[in-house]
């Protein structure tokens, strides 16, 4: 799972490349239930992006022999894939379920403010606050939920020699600093995109 802290690596050198201007944030509406449902089917079995993260984090466990008990090949690496798959699925389905269940909102929400830094620091501090229904801004039990319970079910399915409390911790430690560097993205994605087209 080495392989997701790329992200965290080269996202901000990538952003130096942008400008520091927020994008226009909407006034803050909560999400519906349609919406909620619409959201987790969005961000889980419909997601491309899940799928490549699991497939993308397995090359890392493969080449890492990681878990060494699932060796080489194909096989091993189906089942470093459909282990990763498993992993995120269940932190999104706990993270969701949560914030339905308490009223939260499971979206990142973007900066108003200005400045690299300012607005690096909202994407990080972001991934353990959220707002309510209110539109009051809340700690973001449900995603460390999900992240952290992710990590200790994940061990079920390991080697006998995986323990759910410790390996299950750093897992989940793994999950919440992959998810800085996916807020991020989110934080920066007018600019990024704006960097991609010119590439092009």
């Amino acid at each position: 799972m080495n392989l997701r802290f790329c992200l965290f690596i080269l996202v901000p050198g990538a952003l130096l490349f942008g400008q520091s201007s927020p994008p226009p944030v909407p006034a803050y509406k909560p999400l519906s239930g349609a919406e909620r449902w619409h959201r987790y089917w969005k961000d889980t079995i419909l997601s491309p992006g899940l799928y490549f993260a699991a497939t993308g984090a397995a090359s890392g466990s493969q080449l890492a022999h990681d878990p060494p008990e699932w060796h080489q090949g194909a096989k091993g690496y189906a089942r470093r894939s459909a282990s990763l798959l498993g992993l995120f699925t269940i932190q999104e389905t706990v993270a969701q379920a949560g914030a339905a269940a308490l009223g939260y909102d499971p979206r990142y929400i973007q900066c108003e403010c200005r400045g690299f830094f300012r607005r690096s620091g909202h994407a990080i501090l972001w991934t353990f606050l959220t707002k309510n229904e209110q539109g009051s801004t809340r700690f973001n039990l449900p995603a460390l939920a999900g992240a952290y319970g992710s990590g200790m079910l994940s061990t079920y399915w390991y080697p006998p020699r995986y323990n759910p409390l410790s390996d299950g911790v750093r897992v989940g430690n793994q999950q919440v600093g992959f998810d800085v560097g996916v807020n991020l993205i989110r934080e920066f994605s007018p600019e990024l995109k704006k960097f991609f087209r010119f590439g092009h």
